[in-house]
């Protein structure tokens, strides 16, 4: 599975659940999507369990706003 795939999965997955949270959005992702395009995302910092947004998550979240109009709120990261 490609970037604009798993784009498009965010995308049908935020619209149906009106999803307004990155985390909320990502969770769903990993549950949903298969296992080898899990690796795009980033996990949690072993010591501190504090999550840190990667290249793939910043243009994820980037051209899903682009695409729904709709900021996802990303916490303290964005």
């Amino acid at each position: 599975m490609n970037h604009p795939e798993i784009l498009e999965e965010a995308i049908k997955i935020g619209g149906a659940c009106k999803i307004e949270d990155w985390m909320d959005l990502k969770k769903i992702l990993l549950v949903s999507l298969p296992s080898p395009a899990r690796k795009y995302f980033s996990i949690r910092d072993p010591k501190t369990k504090g999550q840190r947004l990667n290249d793939f998550e910043r243009w994820l979240i980037d051209s899903y706003s682009m695409r729904t109009g709709l900021k996802l709120n990303c916490g303290k990261e964005k």
